[in-house]
């Protein structure tokens, strides 16, 4: 299998100067505006705070793909995850969460550079419970953050 890396490279590259453009666009009010009403309201704020987790757990979730382990169990929940993750990063603020998006991303491309053409096809459980390949996950983040920054737009055009 040959994976394309300045492909996904790329692709990684464009989503996030996208969501950097709209998050350095925003005033102070924008980052409290309610995004999600499911079980609970997501702010601009939160979906950033869900952005910077996700990224370091899909890293992390690789990571250990690449070294053979499947980390997330059979029962995981995202739902429940994801809440506990925008509740322990409440203290933060947008530009800390911004910094950390920056490092975030700085790792996904260093564990990127690390992969050897056979790394792209291991596979285990994604969060969401399916089985994804390095690969996958990779387009995923990317998908991922441009699928949350339409949805921020949509709601402040």
């Amino acid at each position: 299998m040959t994976v394309n890396k300045s492909e996904i490279t790329a692709k990684l590259y464009d989503s996030r100067q996208q969501l950097m453009t709209f998050f350095e666009g925003l005033d102070d009010a924008a980052w409290a505006t309610a995004v999600y009403d499911e079980n609970t309201t997501w702010t601009i704020t939160d979906i950033l705070r869900h952005l910077v987790d996700s990224e370091r757990g899909m890293t992390g979730m690789m990571a250990q793909w690449q070294q053979g382990n499947d980390p997330i169990p059979p029962d995981f929940d995202l739902a429940r995850w994801n809440s506990r993750a925008i509740q322990k990063t409440a203290e933060k603020s947008p530009q800390e969460l911004l910094h950390n998006m920056q490092e975030n991303r700085a790792s996904l491309l260093g564990f990127i550079n690390t992969l050897q053409d056979e790394d792209w096809s291991k596979q285990g459980r994604h969060g969401s419970l399916r089985i994804m390949s390095i690969e996958e996950v990779c387009h995923l983040i990317a998908n991922h953050e441009m699928d949350h920054l339409r949805v921020m737009q949509e709601l402040l055009a």
